[in-house]
């Protein structure tokens, strides 16, 4: 028992955010007001606050902006595209929610590495979709970081 309660298990990582079959996170429920990104700078972003931003009916948030994510790799079943995420847990690791966003324009690197990837968001082709579909980017650098102390978000 002593050994459950104090060492901690491995984070969460590729294969339970790997299902592709099912929706990462459901689309925001109402609009949240984002504070302006500053001009001409790289903005740190969490994988949610991405995914939120990408998901504001104003459709400006990310518009023309270059963002850093920072998470794990997750191959995608799709050519040419592979995943930046993080598992988001309210409680435990029972309830964990992968956070994806789709990176294209770079090949992947090896599963489960931990990443920050730098890049600009791919707008909505038409309007924003009615379900959940992954948010993605274009990445212009990739830099390979060690696990941060935190891994949720």
């Amino acid at each position: 028992m002593f050994a459950i309660v104090t060492i901690a298990p491995p984070a969460l990582g590729s294969f339970a955010a790997g299902r592709e079959d099912s929706p990462s996170a459901p689309p925001p429920a109402k609009a949240v007001p984002y504070r302006p990104l500053a001009a001409g700078g790289v903005a740190l972003l969490a994988l949610g606050e991405f995914i939120g931003r990408a998901y504001d009916p104003a459709g400006t948030s990310l518009a023309r902006q270059k963002v850093k994510l920072t998470g794990f790799v997750v191959s995608s079943a799709k050519k040419n595209r592979w995943y930046v995420a993080r598992m988001q847990i309210s409680c435990c690791a029972a309830d964990a929610l992968a956070l994806k966003v789709a990176v294209e324009g770079v090949p992947a690197p090896r599963e489960n590495s931990w990443v920050a990837v730098t890049g600009s968001w791919i707008p909505w082709k038409g309007k924003i979709p009615n379900g959940y579909v992954i948010p993605a980017m274009t990445a212009t650098d990739v830099t390979k970081i060690d696990q941060p102390a935190e891994p949720y978000e």
